[in-house]
């Protein structure tokens, strides 16, 4: 399963900032991110390890062999005397002796202990993948956010533009009628003071906008210098009931997933342990060569050479109760398990309740908000046109801009929270990485 998701990142597109200044759909913004980013290649490298380690040779079922040589030679002053009644007495005796062999040890029984350390291993690299994906999900989530919090800030300054137009308008209207003697230099100044208020903000925005598009750069970690652009609106999806959301958290968060594969880790240790209690049986074999040349002595020369099996048990009786401690330990931390997953269940279960709470009110605002800026927009385009006409003046334009202005950023804080609260739902149920 990591191996064909590692897969489907490697074929993501290479060229997504083809052009500068191009716009970036949020599907391609985080398919290049999932390729570059660097804490999720940790985290594939991560797991890469895991699935390397999750062998039968580590898990201890294979055999160990080994080839030993060893020679030395010798030159002694040899004096011996023997029961027959000769003897030898010699200087500057030469000697030497030369082994090799290669040696075999293979253990068919060790309490179990390979099996349980097998399991442990194969644990671990799901574990790994569990990682993987949590990695997978924040990164997502980040890039989410920001993403729409470009969005929201592209919306904001296209609220200001608009507002900016008006008061453009209000300029023109102002100086026409200064001309034809019906104004008067209040309504002017005043005018162009809004004009400017509000393009010192739009330049805070565009600001905000660029520190945006700069972290968002960074997470997906593609060059600095690159200019570009996203879609304009925002995109929600469908949240379904607080009993479904229940269900699929506790199916498929993948904290969730992480914790209880931790109770079963601990398990296998347990095991592991236990089998420190059951006797090891191990096969022996070797295939020897040994050569011994003495130049004085009884035997002058001494050659082997074959093959040598045998069978060998062991069987630990006391240990200073090492194995009955480390016992205790493991049962403990076998309950600790169990309690970070209990804990870690219901942690996210109050997030959901609260997440779906906030994404029940974050829908109502947009919906309302949605409606408000129907009626801000009527009534700023009917006072401009009044004002057009010689029919307003500058207080009521002026009220009818700053509900104007309300609107646009109720609206917009509202779609970005609704995102945000959907998003966190997305997460919880394992569906964001989908």
């Amino acid at each position: 399963m990591l191996k064909k998701m590692f897969f489907i990142l490697f074929l993501m597109p290479f060229s997504v900032f083809a052009q500068n200044g191009e716009i970036i759909s949020y599907r391609e913004m985080v398919e290049l991110t999932l390729k570059n980013n660097f804490d999720l290649l940790v985290a594939k490298n991560n797991a890469t390890i895991s699935i390397m380690q999750n062998n039968y040779g580590n898990a201890g079922f294979l055999p160990k062999m080994d080839i030993v040589a060893s020679g030395n030679i010798a030159n002694n002053n040899t004096h011996q005397e023997f029961s027959s009644g000769t003897g030898v007495d010699k200087n500057n005796v030469h000697s030497n002796n030369l082994s090799t062999g290669a040696y075999l040890a293979w253990t068919i029984f060790d309490g179990f202990k390979m099996f349980a350390t097998k399991e442990r291993l194969n644990l671990l690299e799901q574990q790994g993948e569990l990682n993987f994906k949590i990695q997978l999900e924040n990164t997502i989530e980040n890039v989410t956010l920001l993403y729409y919090q470009i969005v929201k800030q592209n919306q904001l300054i296209k609220g200001i533009q608009a507002s900016m137009a008006v008061s453009d308008e209000r300029i023109k209207v102002a100086e026409t009628r200064i001309k034809v003697g019906s104004g008067s230099n209040v309504e002017l100044l005043q005018a162009k003071l809004d004009f400017n208020a509000q393009k010192s903000n739009l330049i805070s925005q565009r600001n905000t906008l660029n520190e945006y598009k700069s972290q968002l750069l960074v997470l997906a970690k593609a060059e600095s210098s690159i200019r570009f652009s996203v879609d304009s609106s925002f995109v929600f999806d469908d949240i379904q009931s607080m009993e479904s959301i229940k269900e699929k958290i506790d199916r498929d968060n993948n904290s969730i997933l992480f914790a209880r594969k931790n109770i079963l880790v601990s398990k296998q240790n347990i095991k592991i342990i236990k089998s420190q209690t059951l006797p090891t049986v191990t096969i022996n074999s070797n295939y020897l060569f040994g050569r011994s040349e003495n130049g004085a002595g009884l035997i002058l020369l001494n050659r082997n050479l074959g093959f040598n099996a045998g069978l060998s048990a062991s069987w630990n009786i006391f240990n200073g109760s090492l194995t009955r401690t480390q016992l205790k330990v493991a049962s403990i931390q076998l309950q600790n398990s169990s309690l970070n997953e209990t804990y870690t269940k219901l942690h996210l279960f109050s997030n959901a309740d609260m997440a779906f709470m906030r994404w029940q009110g974050d829908k109502e605002l947009v919906d309302l908000e949605e409606e408000n800026i129907k009626l801000a927009d009527q009534s700023l385009h009917i006072t401009t046109e009044r004002l057009k006409l010689g029919l307003g003046n500058y207080l009521e334009i002026k009220e009818s801009q700053n509900s104007y202005e309300a609107a646009v950023t109720r609206l917009v804080n509202a779609r970005y929270n609704l995102k945000v609260s959907e998003t966190t739902l997305k997460k919880l149920t394992g569906e964001l990485v989908k």
